[in-house]
């Protein structure tokens, strides 16, 4: 009775060369938890070692909402109507919340983009008047 010959181990490179190549089998690991709040703003560190994150659609959401919201609200309660600084601020605002919804998704600058996100809301003439149809 004669055996088989043994199977041959899997090769990588030329067919003249021995290498066996180890098969990795990696598996999976179950998530059992979703992120808090604070590990899904502190997770986009993507960058390169020795390199800063990028923050940029964080500061520009932010600082366009703030402009905006200072624009909008301080025209209203100023004046208590809602006049050229308004017409200015809403425009404004929806860029802001553009460049809010680029930080927020893609994970530049984050925990900036949730701030400006919400100064664009609050300078926003089509939102309060949502608000105020909705709950008003």
């Amino acid at each position: 009775m004669t055996l088989p010959p043994p199977s041959r181990p899997h090769y990588q490179g030329e067919p003249g060369q021995y290498r066996p190549v180890q098969l990795h089998h990696v598996q999976a690991q179950a998530q059992a938890l979703a992120p808090t709040l604070g590990q899904y703003i502190r997770s986009d560190t993507r960058t390169l070692p020795g390199r800063r994150a990028p923050k940029w659609a964080g500061r520009v959401a932010f600082w366009i909402g703030m402009l905006a919201a200072v624009l909008f609200l301080g025209e209203a309660f100023v004046t208590g109507e809602l006049g050229l600084l308004a017409a200015i601020a809403t425009p404004l605002s929806l860029v802001a919340i553009l460049f809010a919804l680029i930080a927020i998704i893609a994970g530049v600058g984050r925990g900036l983009g949730i701030f400006g996100l919400v100064f664009a809301l609050a300078g926003n003439a089509l939102f309060w008047s949502w608000l105020d149809r909705t709950f008003g």
